[in-house]
């Protein structure tokens, strides 16, 4: 196979509204492959890999999506393009790029107005992202999101606004842009060694921190059974310091242990002292990770019955590249 395929993952662009008006999942194909302007069908063979929205996506629907990217990839697919829904479009395109390390680009995108809105923007969106798919210069590109005209590499992508066109960010991050003239490409990204495609573990959990919260969530979340937690802290990655025992006991009870911050850009470093604490636990910063792609990098790594020291070695690694 030398063409592109399309896979249709649901959410906005394939939602349809019920009697009230209200978005829902479609329950067989989008047909989005029709949306294409004639010029851009040919070649395109659409595969379905979920119906329904995004949110209601979990492990087992998202590596269907990655399992099909792999298969695409395997068969020579000359790129793909998935078509998402948005509110966890940064966590599936995330998870395939942990998988995919091959030269075949992987394109994610979706909609903002459902097609039976005025202003649909998922026709315009699904054009880009078959014009970077195609295009010669996204060879090793990886795994990016193209929304309102950016391309944006999955590993910094984040959904930054619930209803506008612009959805995804931060702008400084983007890659490349793509309109009516063309693709663009003014960078690659980063990337890093592939994990082999595994069920990650979903004994991963986020404990998001506010003003003056307490270690409750933490030594629930453990005496829950977590085998990986993130926590999504303040700042450089900085925690109340009434936190850090807690964190101390759940690295004692074997969890993998990771921090992250709540600020989109800047990343963690331990250079407070909550965080310098935590650093010397042995807690894992996210570095420019978001906490949800953390606990991503968190669950991969601890698939296949590997060890919380185990697996913290495989996201030490994967973040130093």
């Amino acid at each position: 196979m030398s063409g592109l395929v399309l896979i249709d993952a649901g959410g906005t662009i394939a939602s349809l509204p019920d009697a009230q008006g209200v978005l829902i999942g479609r329950q067989g194909t989008a047909g989005l492959r029709d949306v294409l302007a004639r010029e851009l069908r040919d070649g395109v063979v659409e595969r379905q890999a979920y119906a329904g929205l995004s949110e209601d996506m979990g492990f087992g629907d998202a590596m269907h999506v990655a399992s099909m990217v792999a298969e695409a990839a395997a068969d020579g697919a000359a790129g793909v393009v998935v078509a998402h829904g948005t509110d966890t479009m940064e966590d599936v395109a995330f998870l395939v790029e942990l998988f995919h390390g091959g030269s075949m680009p992987v394109v994610f995108t979706g909609a903002q107005r459902a097609a039976s809105l005025p202003g649909c923007d998922g026709p315009a969106n699904l054009h880009d992202a078959v014009a970077v798919a195609r295009h010669s210069a996204a060879r090793g590109v990886g795994t990016v999101i193209v929304f309102g005209g950016r391309i944006l590499p999955a590993r910094s992508a984040r959904k930054l606004d619930s209803s506008g066109p612009e959805a995804f960010g931060p702008h400084g991050t983007a890659i490349g842009r793509v309109d009516g003239h063309g693709v663009r490409l003014t960078a690659m990204p980063k990337r890093a060694p592939v994990f082999a495609l595994a069920d990650p573990d979903p004994r991963v959990e986020i404990a998001a921190l506010g003003l003056g919260s307490s270690p409750a969530l933490i030594d629930a979340l453990v005496a829950g059974g977590v085998g990986g937690l993130v926590i999504e802290g303040f700042g450089r990655g900085n925690v109340p310091t009434q936190l850090v025992p807690a964190v101390e006991r759940a690295k004692a009870a074997g969890v993998l242990v990771g921090i992250a911050t709540h600020c989109l850009e800047g990343g963690t470093a331990p250079a407070y002292e909550s965080g310098a604490r935590l650093a010397a636990l042995g807690a894992v910063g996210a570095e420019d990770l978001s906490a949800r792609k953390l606990r991503l990098l968190f669950a991969v790594a601890l698939s296949g019955g590997r060890s919380a020291s185990e697996a913290e070695a495989r996201a030490r690694e994967w973040l130093a590249r």
